[in-house]
């Protein structure tokens, strides 16, 4: 049952050659009568001559079986990431193809999982890359155990993995597939002998039976829920109409800020960070807004989250500092009490991780005029953390002068603080001072940052204040410089007069 019949080939083929060596000698016998040697002879070559025969064939067929199991695993290496071996990019988008139209057919229900490692750059960062890929091998096999036999996974490149939900009958097993899988990465992961944590975010698309979206499509869609999953920290996020709004929204923000500068739409504000205690003006904060024509006056949270991931990002941030640097000169000349302030401008990530940044900023110092030790460029915590070894490249920087400061500073960061030598202030996250009450824990982070920033010689300013009450607790807890509205909203340069803002203007403003 079920015998491939080919492979009797070679037997019935020397049978064959058998046959026709025995009919070439009766043949000669029938013309003339053989000798006893002579017959012997030609019985013989006859026979040699077909399983000479015989064996090439057979030596044919098999080098061309040879041939096609080289070609076979050649087209599957062709389809497979090299490190995982799951399916790749290209062999994911063709089984998504095919599963649309299938699922169509027989109106069933389709799931694109879309997944991005929480923690994988730290492990990356801090074991190196041989680390890394052992982990990601790790996560290839612990999806590949989940799933379902009738799913597939496939890795895009990175700590990305998409996960292609079939033959479902209702849109509630996607996400079920999706929780099951957010359980698995509850374990802990053994790289090295060391475990690790490693979150995932999810982003889910689902495909009813007459959706009309393409591959392209809900693998998109799936990644924009994955980011609002992983910055909500809400671990799986449903890819719905409203998503859908958004994204368009945001299309249309993405095309408008190619042109913002050009025309004149970006500008930057300035809020003034104050000494409490000596009751005078410390510096100035550089953040940037979009004067848009249809939507008003947009802030920095609406629009540069986008600006980073369309890689716009490195011009704008070199738009600002430009401005600002340029800024901080011209009121130099307006003032000698100008002098002593600083202007602080925030780094975006892209920037840190240019190499050129130390270059950058130093051509911008010379063009603008303005002193490096005027300058104070600020990191969040979360590039900080992620980009420790980032901070290399602003070493050439502090040696001319130029401070850093660690923008949003909250728990996260207490253990690297000491890591963090190139900085010289740590700015307290709004959050913490909005929230803090006595005895509570925002107020005891607070007091903790203050004693590690004043054993390493560092700065603090407190962001976000906004009342009376907030700045005297503050200044319990030993912090002098402060920004918030209660001093000042951030001003448009040309809102900010010499006179009024320093106290020696009057002498040396036009």
């Amino acid at each position: 049952m079920g015998s491939d019949p080919k492979r009797f080939y070679p037997a019935v083929e020397l049978m064959a050659g058998v046959l026709v060596a025995l009919a070439w000698v009766f043949a000669l016998d029938n013309r003339r009568e053989l000798t006893e040697d002579e017959l012997i002879m030609t019985i013989s070559t006859g026979l040699i001559a077909a399983a000479a025969a015989t064996a090439t064939t057979l030596l044919i067929r098999l080098s061309g079986r040879g041939h096609e199991a080289e070609l076979n695993q050649l087209t599957d290496d062709a389809r497979r990431d090299a490190l995982t071996g799951l399916f790749n990019r290209a062999e994911l988008f063709r089984v998504l193809d095919e599963s649309i139209v299938a699922a169509q057919r027989q109106g069933m229900v389709l799931g694109v999982l879309f997944l991005d490692l929480d923690r994988f750059k730290q492990v990356n960062d801090t074991m190196g890359h041989e680390a890394g890929d052992e982990l990601l091998k790790i996560v290839a096999q612990r999806l590949q155990s989940t799933i379902r036999s009738t799913d597939v996974v496939a890795r895009l490149g990175g700590d990305e993995f998409v996960v292609l939900c079939r033959d479902l009958i209702a849109a509630d097993s996607v996400v079920g597939m999706a929780r099951q899988i957010l359980r698995r990465f509850d374990d802990p992961v053994s790289v090295r002998g060391l475990d690790h944590r490693i979150g995932t975010s999810i982003g889910v698309a689902i495909a009813t039976p007459d959706d009309s979206r393409s591959a392209d499509d809900l693998v998109r869609d799936a990644d924009a829920a994955m980011y609002r999953a992983k910055h909500s920290k809400a671990g799986i996020v449903v890819f719905d109409d409203a998503h859908r709004l958004q994204m368009a929204d945001r299309q249309d923000i993405e095309r408008d800020l190619r042109t913002a500068v050009e025309r004149g739409e970006l500008v930057v504000h300035y809020q003034p960070i104050v000494d409490v205690t000596g009751r005078r003006l410390h510096g100035f904060e550089a953040l940037v807004r979009w004067n848009h024509p249809d939507r008003g006056e947009l802030n920095p949270a609406e629009f540069l989250h986008i600006a980073g991931e369309a890689g716009q990002i490195g011009w704008i941030g070199d738009f600002v500092l430009r401005q600002a640097c340029s800024q901080a000169a011209a009121w130099n000349e307006a003032s000698s009490a100008a002098r002593d302030l600083k202007m602080s401008v925030n780094l975006a990530e892209a920037q840190l991780l240019d190499p050129k940044l130390g270059l950058r900023v130093s051509e911008i110092l010379s063009w603008a005029g303005l002193p490096p030790d005027q300058l104070v460029l600020e990191l969040s915590e979360a590039i900080a953390i992620e980009h420790v070894e980032g901070l290399e490249e602003l070493r050439h920087l502090r040696g001319l002068g130029v401070e850093v400061a660690i923008d949003d500073f909250g728990q996260s960061a207490m253990g690297l603080v000491k890591d963090f030598d190139l900085v010289t202030t740590l700015k307290i996250d709004k959050h913490f001072v909005r929230d803090m009450r006595a005895g509570d824990a925002d107020r005891a982070l607070i007091e903790a940052a203050v004693t590690v920033a004043r054993s390493l010689g560092m700065g603090v300013v407190a962001e976000g204040v906004e009342f009376e009450d907030q700045m005297v607790t503050l200044q319990e807890l030993g912090i002098d410089l402060m920004q918030g509205y209660l001093f000042s909203e951030p001003l448009a340069a040309d809102g900010i007069e010499p006179a009024r803002w320093f106290p020696s203007a009057a002498d040396t403003a036009p």
